[in-house]
């Protein structure tokens, strides 16, 4: 133990009284990050971006005594940081006696935390006096009030540790702190049980104490009255440190948010070792135990599982997603608890695979899955690789599932602060209210675009008549060319309506011919359009429709096309390669 002699004047404080927590985090791209004080804040972002890195430069840089420009600079993503903190030096010193091992006696303060550098008077006394305009430091303190977890660093958390020499002697680590609570206890048996379907036991009975996994079928006894047989079945339970690596790292994370010893928790990968399931009730008990505790926890995951689950809870949750641009600055974007809130009650966030794009560098909207398939492949396959500013591996393709939910997916992505590019067929153009609202979601006002818009497509808004005979005969001639065994019946019928209705519309020529039927003053004022819209981040598909990249296949539409495209290899070809390098042309422009 440490007697880090405090005079008796700093006594009789209020733990209640005595609050800290990050109020900013000063990023280098001047972006001022503001975590909720009590709640959890998420940094999300594709791989190498720097989320590990924000973590530790957090930390470092609270428990370090930073006073120069010179020193700051050093730090490169995390330039400053201040905290929130109420109370006074008595309420800390009180909040130390309650939390982290310390008590007072004969006027005196004792830390017993073994190896540890113990915070001095002058350290009390001056957190709350020598730092104007608010706290901005930690120094001594940070080890008492702040807690940094990794995958490593966790795995030390659930070992056992020596029983206390006395009775009297406060906990200096979590098993003390369990074995002080029937209540911690029990909170954390429940939540394995909850996760993992297995229950603990913690032994109390040896020099060291520990969990183990299980639980014994004779009741416990008195602690004056320990049996032998009891003591027996008790050692028989597997310790939990021999378990796998997923129950010992998810407990471990856990214990110190049950125990509260810490004021702020940051955590780096809390999902490591879990399987999809385990990580989406990691995020919800992580949340949970947030709001109970009033507990600041700010963590770094590439999991959707886990942010899925922290939205699900009742925590306040902010997202912040880290992005380098292509000359390999960091880019931070924060969404406040409030714009996280609204998000999450937009079915389109909340049920489908959008959320995962946070953990991707760009994601590109295509109407339907096969669309998506079918870029996906030409991407991976496009050269020459160097050309690609973005591994495919952190490019997400994501179906809308038909045009009209574009915008709306686009819009939400954006609001993630997402890059995204939206690929729809060159037929969209014939609904101006779509296209004027995908533009729109872009932060693009559509005036701008309107009136090109409206002489390139001019000459398609004028009615045709009724289809012919002949047209019907080519309706049918160009659907089931290459599948006269197939069986005819209603499916086979509406594709023949609906190949019919395109041939009643001039917008039909649009989509069989693509650009190419654009025509005199209506061609030049599309090529402006299509340039402008490309800019946006909206690449419509210029031979017309996907199918049109492979028209010579044997097979019109449906999977047996993207089959035999794939086979044929059209997702090499030129006009697909053109279309992918206009992609990755607009990306820059999505991001901004």
């Amino acid at each position: 133990m440490v007697n880090v002699n405090i005079p008796s004047d700093l006594s009789g404080g209020e733990a209640d009284r005595f609050s800290l927590s990050i109020a900013s985090i000063t990023l280098e791209n001047g972006l001022t990050v503001n975590p909720p004080s009590t709640g959890v804040t998420v940094v999300v972002g594709g791989n190498n971006v720097g989320k590990s890195t924000l973590l530790r430069q957090v930390v470092n840089l609270a428990a370090r005594d930073i006073r120069s420009a010179t020193e700051i600079a050093r730090w490169q993503l995390v330039t400053g940081i201040r905290f929130d903190t109420t109370g006074d030096s008595k309420d800390l010193c009180a909040w130390l006696v309650e939390h982290v091992g310390a008590h007072l006696q004969n006027g005196l303060v004792w830390f017993g935390v073994p190896g540890q550098q113990s915070p001095s008077e002058y350290n009390l006394r001056q957190f709350y006096n020598d730092q104007p305009g608010g706290v901005d430091r930690l120094s001594l303190l940070a080890n008492s009030v702040m807690l940094f977890s990794d995958p490593w660093q966790r795995a030390g958390v659930v070992q056992s540790q020596e029983m206390r020499n006395n009775a009297e002697d406060p906990p200096t680590n979590v098993m003390h702190r369990l074995e002080d609570s029937v209540q911690m206890v029990n909170e954390v048996r429940e939540i394995c049980r909850e996760v993992f379907r297995i229950d603990l036991t913690l032994d109390t009975l040896a020099k060291m104490i520990q969990l183990r996994v299980g639980r014994v079928a004779i009741p416990a006894p008195p602690v004056d009255a320990v049996s032998a047989e009891y003591r027996s079945e008790v050692a028989s339970l597997p310790p939990l440190v021999e378990q796998g690596d997923g129950i010992k790292s998810l407990i471990a994370l856990i214990l110190p948010l049950v125990t509260a010893e810490h004021r702020i928790v940051v955590i780096d990968e809390p999902e490591a070792f879990l399987h999809p399931p385990q990580a989406s009730a990691l995020g919800r008990i992580l949340g949970g135990l947030a709001k109970r505790k009033g507990i600041q926890v700010i963590l770094a995951t590439h999991d959707k599982n886990l942010l899925t689950g922290l939205l699900s809870s009742e925590a306040e949750v902010s997202i912040v997603r880290l992005d380098r641009d292509l000359n390999g600055v960091s880019q931070a974007h924060q969404l406040s608890v409030e714009g996280v809130r609204d998000l999450w009650g937009d079915p389109l966030l909340r049920y489908t695979n959008a959320l995962d794009s946070l953990f991707h560098r760009l994601t590109i909207v295509a109407e339907a899955d096969q669309d998506c398939r079918f870029y996906a492949a030409a991407l991976n396959e496009y050269e020459p690789q160097s050309a690609v500013p973005i591994p495919p591996s952190d490019v997400l393709f994501i179906p809308s599932y038909g045009k009209a939910a574009i915008y709306k997916l686009v819009k939400v992505l954006r609001a993630i602060f997402v890059p995204v590019v939206a690929v729809p067929d060159i037929d969209i153009l014939n609904d101006e209210a779509n296209v004027s609202r995908l533009v729109e979601a872009y932060s693009v006002d559509w005036d701008s675009l309107k009136s090109d818009y409206r002489v390139a497509t001019q000459p398609f808004r004028v009615p045709r008549g009724s289809a012919t005979l002949g047209d019907v005969i080519a309706a049918v001639q160009s659907i089931f060319m290459g599948r006269e065994g197939e069986k005819y019946g209603e499916e086979a019928k509406r594709e023949v309506l609906a190949q019919l209705r395109v041939q009643d519309s001039p917008w039909g020529l649009l989509k069989k011919f693509g650009e190419s039927a654009f025509e005199g003053q209506a061609a030049v004022a599309a090529k402006r359009l299509l340039r402008q819209l490309d800019e946006i981040g909206i690449v419509l598909v210029r031979v017309g429709e996907l199918e049109k990249f492979a028209p010579a296949l044997g097979v019109a539409k449906g999977p047996a096309w993207l089959d035999a495209a794939l086979k044929a290899g059209a997702h090499r070809e030129g006009p697909v390669r053109e279309h992918i390098r206009r992609c990755l042309s607009a990306v820059s422009a999505s991001s901004d």
